[in-house]
């Protein structure tokens, strides 16, 4: 098997600002792992098994961490037998570093797993190499921690003191074995755990001989209705494991990155004992690789047994992450090598987001029929209606999973009430919130892609169908939210002074940070274009239907730059607000109006497509996505920092959106008939960001993925701080798009 691995820091870029560097695992049910390069917690939601229990939500935080020690048996000078303790995790402890192997990390790769590297010197100038490898099973709430433990010859002390290493790899010569604690929190992943709330509240099983592990040791803990099973021994067989049952309670862990956001840091752990295997001289089977198992039972397909061999599971991944990527180079027609690198390392990154749902009743579908949807953002976020519908046809149709695409239209078609899809579910209840009006256009819009790029007539028709049409109908009658077309202009109006239905939806404790109730530019665009493809996809059996949105599109379309344009500016307003008896525009310069020259289709005259697209790039355009606001507004900020309100503050006043490079480069496209010139023109927008992908992990962000958002302004270091959720859906999918729309045959 060819192993791939998206990055790899060696320990000079660990020293130099990597080290903190945020990776995440998927497993494809919602679930997920996720750590710092260091292998230091600094989130309540770094762990290495997240569970979701009913997939993709109620996620549970089973295996935090594990607490490792490397004994190995010496004699001291006085002929005595010693036994010393080299430590291989680390953990913070009440704003103090406790016992940790940071110093001795020298390793840290990702790619289908996450794998790192230490080593230790040990008694008579003697060096071992420890690696441990976090393997997450797709479609499982499983994870397997596989530790390799080598001799790998004498140190020698060279002019700087530095220890070399040299002879053949092979067993430790003296006695040594791993002990391995895990540490537990079985509790919902927004929350925390404290000592006191958990007494008595974990239920600990121990016995003999896991199921899949020759000579192991497992143990079983329930807690909080969530059944973790554990099991350890020697990959291949013949070792001697054991686990020694040792309740305990680890305090005070510090999350350093959650103070930073002004939230509660704190958390206790539970763990029920110490697994221990021989890996030195003497131990059958010396030399083979230790494996740690944990997985959540019974799973989602009602499993109980443990999950398979990791080599297995890991050419598994291998091969479908290989063949998504060949996929998506071939549809693109790349031919360069650049172009080719760069649309593979997004292909792998977009597959961790697209999750299995199962199929609501009224999709008409047999029981336990899995449907898809769409991770919007790894940590925090569940499967939203609005990212999924943005994020599919670049995630699911560019990344060649049309399959995926339809099941996720069917799953959220399914779903709708009064015309809307659901905006997003509860973790804990899996309950739908309705509190969109973009999501709905948007699924219209993903709708219409998915019919025009696949032909699949069978599968648009039907639920999909029906819900594009029940859409335009309710929104045309009137819907909750205040959500209605009005019947003078055709243009949409949508909320109050207190809700948050469009995109740029912030609110913290009643304040709505971004007001935009009335009628916003971009769900008028999306309206009209909507209208127009909605049309094109139905006037095949339905003529007369097809007509009748053609008219509906033509009044709101002599509407729209009538109303919207700004003379003064030469671009469009971003939305208009219910003033007394009329209609009040909000001069505001903000990136939602290149949807208007972005979609399919524009009710702009070539003259004012031009402007605002002129307008964004002079006065929004950064190299990591579009800011949102102009500048040279009051509300401007520049920095997304400080606690959770200041960070909503900034959220849509000036924080840059990569998602919004999508629709921009689409629309330089759009505007210049696909030219050459615009194609050089678009990647040319895309390509700061293709290298932030790249490099963001050695300077502390995110690995082989693309966050949420970035500061407004480059900070001292001449760099924009990536912030927000370290891995976002949209980020991946828009520039996955439009990069290969920009290579395009």
């Amino acid at each position: 098997m060819s192993r791939d691995f998206d990055c790899v820091y060696d320990e000079g870029q660990l020293a130099a600002g990597a080290a903190r560097a945020e990776w995440v695992l998927a497993n494809g049910l919602g679930g997920f792992a996720m750590g710092s390069a260091a292998g230091v917690p600094e989130r309540r939601y770094h762990a290495w098994l997240i569970a979701a229990t009913t997939p993709p939500v109620g996620r549970v935080v089973t295996l935090q961490s594990c607490s490792e020690t490397l004994v190995v048996e010496g004699v001291d000078a006085a002929g005595r037998v010693v036994l010393r303790r080299h430590p291989l995790s680390s953990h913070r402890f009440g704003g103090a570093a406790g016992p940790t192997a940071r110093e001795r990390l020298v390793r840290f790769e990702k790619g289908v797993s996450c794998r790192w590297t230490y080593r230790v010197e040990v008694a008579d100038g003697g060096v071992v190499e420890v690696t441990r490898e976090l393997v997450l099973y797709r479609g499982r709430n499983a994870a397997a921690v596989r530790y390799v433990v080598r001799g790998v010859g004498a140190g020698v002390v060279g002019e700087a003191g530095v220890v070399g290493v040299e002879g053949v790899e092979g067993p430790i010569g003296a006695k040594a074995w791993l002990e391995v604690r895990p540490l537990l929190a079985m509790r919902d992943f927004h929350g925390l755990l404290r000592e006191g709330d958990g007494e008595g509240r974990f239920a600990v099983t121990a016995a003999e001989g896991g199921p899949d592990v020759a000579a192991g040791a497992s143990v079983d803990v329930v807690a909080a209705g969530t059944h973790l099973a554990l099991d350890v021994g020697l990959e291949g067989g013949g070792g001697a494991g054991r686990f020694s049952t040792d309740r305990a309670w680890w305090r005070d862990l510090d999350y350093v990155r959650d103070r930073e956001r002004g939230q509660d840091g704190r958390e206790d752990l539970f763990s029920p004992g110490t697994f221990v295997v021989e890996c030195g001289a003497g131990a059958a089977g010396a030399g083979a690789a230790i494996v740690l198992r944990a997985w959540s039972r019974p799973g989602p397909a009602g499993e109980t047994d443990g999950p398979g061999a990791v080599d297995d599971e890991l050419a598994r991944q291998q091969e479908r992450r290989d063949s998504i990527a060949e996929a998506v180079v071939r549809g693109s027609g790349a031919v360069d090598a650049d172009d080719r690198a760069a649309l593979t390392a997004l292909s792998h990154a977009a597959d961790q987001f697209i999750v299995q749902r199962e199929a609501p009743a009224a999709a008409g579908l047999p029981g336990g029929t899995h449907l898809a949807s769409i991770i919007a953002g790894y940590p925090w976020f569940s499967d939203w209606g609005r990212d999924t519908m943005i994020s599919m046809p670049g995630l699911m149709l560019t990344g060649d999973q049309p399959e995926r695409a339809r099941d996720a239209l069917r799953a959220f078609g399914a779903l709708r009430r009064n015309g809307l899809i659901p905006n997003t579910f509860d973790n804990a209840t899996g309950a739908a919130q309705f509190n969109t009006v973009d999501a709905p256009l948007w699924y219209v819009h993903a709708a219409c892609d998915y019919l025009r790029k696949t032909g699949d007539r069978t599968g648009f028709d039907g639920t999909i169908r029906g819900a594009c049409l029940e859409i335009v109908e309710r929104y045309r009658s009137g819907t909750d939210y205040g959500i209605r077309m009005d019947p003078v202009d055709g243009l949409i109006a949508a909320g109050d002074a207190t809700t948050q239905l469009t995109w740029m939806d912030a609110k913290r404790d009643g304040v709505v940070f971004t007001p935009r109730h009335g009628k916003a530019v971009e769900i008028n665009a999306l309206w009209y274009s909507g209208l127009l493809e909605l049309a094109e996809a139905v006037e095949g059996d339905a003529p007369r239907a097809a007509r009748e949105l053609r008219q509906v599109a033509d009044l709101a379309g002599r509407s729209f730059e009538r109303q919207f344009w700004n003379a003064e500016l030469g671009c469009l307003y971003d939305v208009l607000m219910p003033a007394g008896m009329g209609w009040e525009a909000a001069i505001e310069v903000r990136p939602n109006q290149i949807f208007a020259v972005s979609l399919p289709h524009s009710a702009l005259s070539y003259q004012a497509r031009a402007a605002v697209v002129a307008c964004v790039r002079e006065r929004l355009l950064t190299p990591v996505g579009l800011r949102t606001l102009d500048a040279g507004d009051r509300k401007y900020r520049a920095r997304f920092e400080g606690d959770l309100m200041s960070r909503d503050g900034a959220y849509h006043n000036g924080t840059v959106w990569p998602w919004l490079i999508g629709p921009y480069a689409e629309a330089v496209l759009r505007l210049g008939e696909f030219s050459a010139a615009a194609r050089a023109e678009a990647m040319g927008a895309l390509r700061p960001l293709l290298e932030e992908f790249a490099r963001a992990g050695a300077r502390g962000g995110p690995v082989a993925t693309l966050a949420e958002v970035y500061d407004a302004e480059p900070r001292e270091d001449g760099f924009r701080k990536a912030e927000g959720c370290m891995a976002q859906a949209w980020s991946v999918a828009e520039v996955l798009r439009v990069y290969a729309m920009a290579c395009g045959k």
